[in-house]
C-alpha cells in the first residue's frame, strides 16, 4: 500500500511506522487489499484498511509542491 500510494516509512522505524506494520501483518481483510493491489493505478478505494490514514499522512508530509 506504502508504494502504490507512494509514501515510504521512516528509517529508523518509529513507533508508529512498528504499529501499522503489525497492523497490516495481523489484517483480516488481506483478500481485498490483494485485489486492491493487483489493480492498475494509484487509487481505489482503501476504507477497509487499517493502515490507510498513517499511509496517508506520510505521503501528505512527502509531497512537495
Amino acid at each position: 500500500m506504502l508504494h502504490r500510494r507512494g509514501a515510504q516509512l521512516p528509517i529508523p522505524l518509529d513507533a508508529d511506522a512498528i504499529a501499522a506494520l503489525q497492523r497490516c501483518e495481523h489484517c483480516l481483510h488481506q483478500e481485498l487489499c490483494d485485489e486492491l493491489l493487483a489493480t492498475p493505478g494509484h487509487g481505489g478505494n482503501r476504507s477497509f484498511c487499517p493502515v490507510a490514514p498513517y499511509v496517508e499522512s506520510l505521503r501528505e508530509g512527502e509531497l512537495k509542491f
